[in-house]
């Protein structure tokens, strides 16, 4: 019997091993969704809502609007874990994750990605606004295509990075209100500084 000998630190890496049980699947899927971190975007996201809501809560547009925030930050996890897979090989604390892992192959992370935050910006302007759905953009924009190839280039991803990480709140509150005022970005330069 032959064996091929697989090394962490090659991008096929995670083209040789597939998990073979849909459990073990579904479970690196959600890994690829970095569920604990979606959680406190969604939170912020909550927070944002209810700073922006005039009077009563909408509970209804409230719930579309972190459905489709969380969606939006699963779908942007799993695509940076796609970008990221070849680098996350090469160190300890990420060599597990499901991509350099070999639990999935780097296509069925980038379909998945793709899928969720294509999914998340119709959900948003279908179910929430177009207001809200044209913030995703711009955190899909700077988070994938400006602070991740720039991290490892420069100390200076760190401040672009803030711009997408103060924007959960921000959206919130576009969610509830349809609209940025003064107030909202008040509300994004407190995170953005922070």
């Amino acid at each position: 019997m032959k064996t091929a000998a697989i090394s962490i630190h090659s991008s096929t890496a995670a083209e040789a091993v597939a998990p073979a049980t849909a459990k073990a699947r579904m479970a690196a899927y959600l890994e690829l969704t970095k569920p604990r971190i979606t959680f406190l975007i969604v939170l912020t996201s909550a927070a944002g809502f209810c700073l922006g809501s005039i009077g009563t809560v909408n509970y209804l547009l409230f719930a579309h609007a972190l459905i489709g925030i969380a969606l939006l930050s699963s779908g942007i996890a799993t695509l940076n874990q796609f970008m990221e897979r070849d680098l996350d090989a090469l160190m300890r604390r990420t060599a597990d994750r499901p991509l350099p892992s070999g639990r999935l192959f780097p296509f069925e992370a980038l379909w998945f990605g793709v899928t969720l935050t294509l999914m998340a910006e119709a959900y948003l302007a279908l179910f929430v606004n177009v207001l809200t759905a044209l913030l995703g953009l711009t955190v899909i924009a700077g988070y994938l295509f400006v602070y991740t190839p720039l991290k490892t280039r420069t100390s200076l991803s760190t401040a672009l990075g803030a711009f997408p990480g103060a924007m959960p709140p921000l959206m919130g509150w576009t969610a509830a209100r349809g609209e940025i005022d003064v107030a909202a970005w008040v509300l994004f330069a407190i995170l953005f500084l922070w």
